[in-house]
């Protein structure tokens, strides 16, 4: 599974983290109630966007994900 297009991803009240670049791989989130996906790190992340991941991730909505058949 993989992101469908570029997100823009912001969290209040930082604003914008970074933009998760189009098929960045992602696995379910199982571990909130809410669902969605976490996304896997990407290359090119520089230091402050790997850190976010580390520390807070980036999840995303299942509409914003393709499964691969």
């Amino acid at each position: 599974m993989k992101t469908k297009k570029a997100i823009e991803y912001r969290a209040f009240p930082y604003g914008k983290i970074a933009t998760i670049p189009e098929g960045s791989s992602v696995q379910p989130a199982t571990n909130i109630p809410e669902g969605g996906y976490w996304v896997l790190p990407w290359s090119g992340m520089d230091e402050k966007t790997e850190s976010w991941g580390r520390n807070y991730g980036f999840h995303v909505r299942a509409d914003e994900v393709e499964h691969e058949n």
